[in-house]
């Protein structure tokens, strides 16, 4: 029987073909070897997946190799390509999934702080290191830095109800002598 996979090229007067059965039984592995060979090569043109193509990027990015562990190299040669790409919220938000384990993470901008905010779960070992180091190589001078907000899962449960009160009041040319001042008032329980 041709496996499924090359049934779809065929034309069905090759599905009883004993030859054609033969030949793909025999050239299964040679084939999955090659795809196995290709995808691994093709991951050596992303530095975040490359191992021995990390000499390359090391040159590309620094012009020497980095005597440091694999996964330093990675983080540095991230950094450098994000130097290039600027100050951008995408870029930001990045930098906070990288550092994250989870990929749970919120970047905030505080305009007013003129500061980047991470707001991430408490269980999540978030390299902090990574992310103050990778933002401070694209810092603009008007960006006062980093701050980071571990937050708890813990969700609140409310016990009793709630009862919000909205008033709506007239418009000045609406008012006449005598009337109060409220035009509408609705309770809603939340």
């Amino acid at each position: 029987m041709i496996p499924e996979r090359y049934r779809e090229m065929l034309p069905p007067y090759w599905y009883e073909n004993r030859v054609a059965e033969y030949y793909f039984e025999g050239v299964a592995v040679p084939v999955d070897d090659y795809a196995a060979r290709r995808g691994e090569l093709g991951l050596q043109f992303f530095p975040l997946l490359a191992t021995y193509a990390l000499d390359v990027w090391d040159w590309i990015y620094f012009g020497q190799k980095q005597p440091l562990g694999t996964e330093e190299r990675r983080k540095n040669i991230q950094r450098k390509h994000w130097a290039r790409l600027g100050f951008t919220p995408s870029v930001l938000r990045a930098i906070g999934l990288s550092a994250s384990t989870l990929k749970n993470v919120q970047m905030v901008e505080d305009f007013l702080g003129k500061v980047i905010h991470y707001v991430y779960p408490i269980e999540d070992p978030f390299d902090t290191k990574h992310a103050v180091q990778s933002v401070e190589k694209i810092r603009p001078v008007h960006c006062n830095g980093v701050s980071f907000e571990p937050v708890s899962g813990d969700h609140l449960q409310f016990v009793d109800n709630v009862v919000v009160g909205i008033k709506e009041y007239h418009i000045v040319a609406e008012f006449r002598v005598g009337m109060t001042p409220i035009k509408r008032y609705e309770e809603v329980l939340v």
